[in-house]
C-alpha cells in the first residue's frame, strides 16, 4: 500500500518513523522502508485488508505515476482501485498471476474498468506480426486467464509498446490480434483523457528466442 492516512486525514506516502492509518479499515499501518523493496505501508495486526492487493513493484508504481496522486490507490470500499483513468475508469494494473474468479470477481465489482497487465518479462515470447493496421500475435507460454477478462485488457509489452488486445484464443497455439500503441499515448490516455493514438508496430516481424 503506497498511501496511508495521519492524523489530519491526509494522504502520505511511507518514511522512516511515520505513523498513519489505513484509508479502508482506519487500523494502524507501519512505514516499511527497507533498501531492496519499494518504501510502502503494511498492515501491523494482520494481512491487507483488500484481499485484492499485491506487493507494490516499480512497475505497478511507475504506471501509477500517470495520473495525479488522488487517483491512485482509489478507496471503494472495500477495495482499493490502482488508478481512475481521466474518463472514470478503472483501471486494474496487473503484475502477478491471478485467477479466472478473481477477475469475475473485479469486473463485477469495478465495473467499468480496463485491464492492464505486465507482461514486460513474456514479451520475448510473443510473436507479433503487423497486419495493415491491427498485428497478430502468438504467444508461448501465454497467461491464457486474460482470455477470462470481459473489460478490456492491454498487455505493457516494454520498449514502450502496449498491445491492446482485441481477441485472443486459448487454446494452444495460444494467439490473437490487436492494436499496437505507444506507451506515452496511453499515460496521457489515463491523465487526461487524450485519445489513444494508434501506431504502426516498427518490426516487420518479431519472433519469440
Amino acid at each position: 500500500m503506497m498511501y496511508a492516512q495521519n492524523a489530519d486525514g491526509e494522504r502520505v506516502t511511507a518514511s522512516p518513523g511515520a505513523v498513519a492509518g489505513c484509508p479502508s479499515c482506519r487500523t494502524p499501518v507501519r512505514a516499511k522502508c527497507g533498501e531492496i523493496n519499494v518504501w510502502h505501508w503494511a498492515h501491523i495486526s494482520a494481512e491487507d485488508c483488500d484481499p485484492w492487493a499485491e506487493r507494490d513493484s516499480a512497475w505497478h508504481l511507475s504506471w501509477q505515476e500517470a495520473v495525479p496522486a488522488d487517483r491512485r490507490e482509489v478507496v471503494m470500499q472495500p477495495h482499493r482501485a490502482d488508478i481512475v483513468a481521466a474518463d472514470g475508469r478503472v483501471v486494474e494494473v496487473q503484475h502477478s498471476g491471478i485467477s479466472g474468479d478473481e477477475i469475475r470477481e473485479r469486473e463485477q465489482f469495478y465495473g467499468k474498468m480496463i485491464w492492464l497487465f505486465d507482461a514486460t518479462d513474456c514479451a520475448d515470447r510473443l510473436v507479433i506480426r503487423p497486419r495493415g493496421n491491427i498485428v497478430t500475435f502468438r504467444w508461448k507460454y501465454a497467461r491464457k486467464t486474460v482470455a477470462q477478462c470481459s473489460a478490456p485488457v492491454m498487455l505493457d509489452l516494454g520498449r514502450g509498446w502496449i498491445l491492446c488486445l482485441e481477441k485472443i484464443h486459448p487454446t494452444s497455439p495460444c494467439g490473437g490480434w490487436g492494436r499496437m500503441v505507444s506507451e506515452s499515448s496511453v499515460r496521457r490516455w489515463m491523465s487526461d483523457g487524450t485519445l489513444l493514438d494508434q501506431q504502426e508496430f516498427p518490426e516487420a516481424d518479431r519472433a519469440a528466442k
